[in-house]
């Protein structure tokens, strides 16, 4: 595959606002100056993110905030309407989903990892999964009016790590590689800092910027695992009927660290 073969769209589909840029914003910048076209869809508009404003004022000045760090990016984005605390795996949200993919035509489509530490994260997973699966397939229709054509093909699906790169155990989950994004972590907290309603609801309980100081301690903690500066990681989903091509892994091995499991140790190296 030609990493800059016009055409490449990837897109990220996440629970909420800001989701995207904690856990891929900097793979995603990477894959810009390769000339892919790049997606994001949140599942809601955050409309449970305030402690003082309305659901629907929240909803709105976050949906302008996720609209305006997308933009930043130079990225497509859509909302899929569903609510916070209830994003749920039915009929109803995998047929938004599969028109909003079919709508946008992806050839990689990156979400939440199937366990992390809140079901709207976990659900949203599960809904992108069944999507993928189903967006080829000339009977599934979404009711929608006028509906989107069939995609050609089932995309390669991959899982960003979850938050804090913990399962719902607190264990760690080791991704399949790691993406060095030390040259990117400027443009990945710049398009985080767009989402200032959540960050100055943090400054004011905290005392401090901890927004983006989690972000970075985070990613700071993935480039130790694999010897970088900082990093994010992804895991690909390899069952039956996805692409098992290194699509994702192709596009980005500049800065790409993959696993190398020896004698029991788990090491990242170049590829």
């Amino acid at each position: 595959m030609d990493e800059n073969q016009p055409g490449r769209r990837a897109l990220a589909i996440m629970a909420h606002p800001d989701d995207v840029e904690i856990l891929v914003g900097g793979s995603l910048f990477h894959l810009r100056t390769k000339g892919w076209e790049l997606g994001i869809v949140t599942m809601t508009a955050g409309d449970c993110g305030s402690s003082t404003l309305s659901s629907e004022e929240i909803a709105r000045v976050r949906y302008g905030e996720a609209k305006a760090a997308a933009e930043y990016l130079g990225a497509w984005y859509r909302c899929a309407g569903l609510r916070d605390i209830e994003v749920i795996l039915n009929a109803q949200s995998i047929r938004v989903v599969v028109e909003l993919l079919r709508q946008f035509r992806p050839q990689v489509v990156i979400t939440h990892s199937p366990t992390d530490y809140m079901l709207d994260h976990e659900e949203t997973s599960r809904i992108v999964r069944a999507a993928t699966f189903s967006m080829a397939m000339p009977l599934y229709h979404t009711r929608q009016v006028p509906p989107a054509e069939p995609a050609r093909a089932t995309p390669a699906l991959y899982y960003a790590d979850p938050v804090e790169g913990i399962n719902l155990m607190g264990e760690r989950v080791h991704p399949q590689f790691y993406v060095d994004v030390t040259a990117t972590m400027d443009d990945k907290l710049r398009m985080l800092s767009f989402h200032s309603s959540q960050r100055e609801w943090l400054r004011q309980h905290h005392g401090l910027d901890e927004y983006l100081i989690r972000t970075r301690q985070w990613a700071e903690q993935y480039g130790e695992e694999c010897g970088a500066n900082y990093a994010e990681g992804f895991r690909q989903h390899l069952g039956h009927g996805y692409p098992r091509q290194p699509i994702l892994q192709d596009a980005l091995k500049d800065w790409v660290r993959l696993k190398d499991v020896t004698e029991g140790e788990v090491r990242y190296t170049k590829p």
